[in-house]
């Protein structure tokens, strides 16, 4: 049987292929499509339902292909706008692009690389800054996510990314706060099964050729500014120091323990160039070239505080503030670093000749009292679950000596301790005041009249 028709069948197959030499390659595939039509209908079904799957996982694939892509081929302009062009100048030229990102009165810087990107930071809980400016540069994937510290002004925008981006991996300080923001944090890393980690100094990860180094905190101590994750980012010769929102000790165990390992030709300013940070030793260590103070303009917490600013001006350092120039963005080649954006506005602070004089205050000076924080500048108002009853909460920045008194555990002498170490951002900061630790802190917190609008 097989023999009988096996000859005419070469024979029409021999005809075709001499016929077929000319035809379009989409006359192919429409034959093709001819002769998959004639396996009857159950098999085209099945083929379609298959096909169907098969294109679920194809789109996915293909939408985190493009992101990928999109992400390392934006190409940095005067105007911040993204490349159209189809190649790849971060990757072509071996670029590392930094963005401090103007999320007000708040951090975020952005790192973006040939081989991943790197969020340190998410900005203010009341904003959408950090979220709105990715979207811009057509970021939707980001390969780590480092979070300083739990504070409502690092991790505020920190749900809506997680939420809307594909992250891989979030790094935090292990210091937990009883937020609304950290607990959805927490919550959507568990959902989505992201790798959660905590590191130690002396951990890092590489992106091809640049490398992010933990340097902070040494010592632990449980408290979130003290603790904030330092790192340093290295791209051949350039360095950057990202200090989160540490304080002069822990600045000062740094230089002990890195010295000179500490240089670097940009510094993030320490906690919004509060001068509870950015002492003369270490920004003599650093010896940056410029710094960023990522600050909303006219704050309720003065910063930067004048004598950081005259210090800077004493160094001789550029000084960039997000309040001032928006967002500021520097490219690396590994050997030079190029201003790519920034308004058009001084480097150099204006202080007046009476204020220059605050230099010569000694390192540790605290700020002083906060007023009543504007709106659009107040922490989170679940920072402590002690704003929620506003009627029986005494906010511990703006409250007379006599109402903090009131405060169970807060006598005459350590209400003058709390009003000097103003402003904090959570309740869970009174173990700053003398005499204050973790079983005073409780009873604190459990007598629920303390607290941070």
């Amino acid at each position: 049987m097989l023999k009988r028709w096996l000859l005419p069948l070469v024979m029409i197959v021999l005809m075709l292929s001499g016929c077929g030499a000319t035809l379009e390659s989409s006359d192919s595939e429409g034959t093709n499509d001819a002769a998959t039509e004639d396996l009857g209908t159950d098999v085209d079904q099945a083929g379609e339902d298959s096909d169907q799957a098969q294109n679920e996982v194809n789109n996915e694939s293909s939408e985190n292909e493009a992101a990928t892509d999109t992400a390392v081929n934006d190409d940095i302009t005067d105007t911040g706008e993204t490349s159209t062009e189809d190649t790849n100048p971060i990757e072509a030229s071996g670029n590392m692009t930094v963005h401090f990102i103007d999320v007000g009165q708040g951090d975020s810087i952005l790192i973006e690389t040939a081989s991943g990107n790197v969020l340190v930071d998410a900005g203010n809980w009341n904003g959408r800054a950090v979220i709105d400016y990715l979207n811009r540069r057509g970021v939707t994937h980001l390969d780590l996510m480092i979070a300083t510290h739990s504070d409502a002004d690092h991790i505020g925008q920190m749900p809506l990314i997680l939420d809307a981006l594909t992250v891989d991996e979030v790094w935090m300080n292990g210091v937990e706060s009883t937020s609304k923001t950290f607990e959805n944090t927490i919550n959507l890393i568990m959902e989505k099964d992201i790798v959660y980690y905590e590191p130690e100094v002396g951990d890092g990860i590489d992106f091809g050729d640049v490398a992010i180094d933990v340097l902070g905190p040494i010592t632990k101590t449980n408290d979130a500014n003290k603790d904030s994750i330092v790192t340093k980012v290295t791209h051949g010769t350039i360095d950057i120091l990202l200090t989160g929102d540490a304080g002069i000790k822990e600045e000062a165990t740094m230089i002990n323990q890195f010295g000179t390992g500490l240089q670097s030709e940009i510094l993030k300013l320490g906690h919004h160039g509060s001068n509870t940070s950015t002492s003369a030793a270490f920004l003599e260590t650093v010896k940056p070239e410029a710094v960023i103070i990522s600050a909303s303009e006219k704050n309720s917490y003065g910063h930067p505080h004048e004598e950081v600013v005259a210090r800077l001006i004493k160094a001789g350092v550029d000084v960039y503030q997000t309040s001032q120039h928006g967002d500021v963005v520097f490219q690396s080649d590994g050997q030079k670093l190029k201003l790519i954006e920034a308004n058009d506005y001084p480097t150099t602070p204006v202080v007046t000749k009476d204020d220059s004089t605050n230099e010569t205050k000694e390192d540790t000076t605290v700020a002083p009292p906060v007023q009543s924080p504007a709106p659009d500048a107040q922490a989170d108002d679940t920072t402590n679950k002690q704003d929620v009853q506003s009627g029986a909460c005494v906010d511990i920045n703006t409250a007379s000596k006599e109402e903090l008194m009131t405060i169970i555990h807060i006598g005459e002498e350590r209400a003058d301790q709390l009003i000097k170490l103003r402003p904090f951002d959570s309740v869970d900061q009174l173990t700053r005041i003398k005499g204050i630790a973790a079983g005073r802190l409780k009873d604190i917190k459990t007598e629920n009249k303390a607290c941070v609008r």
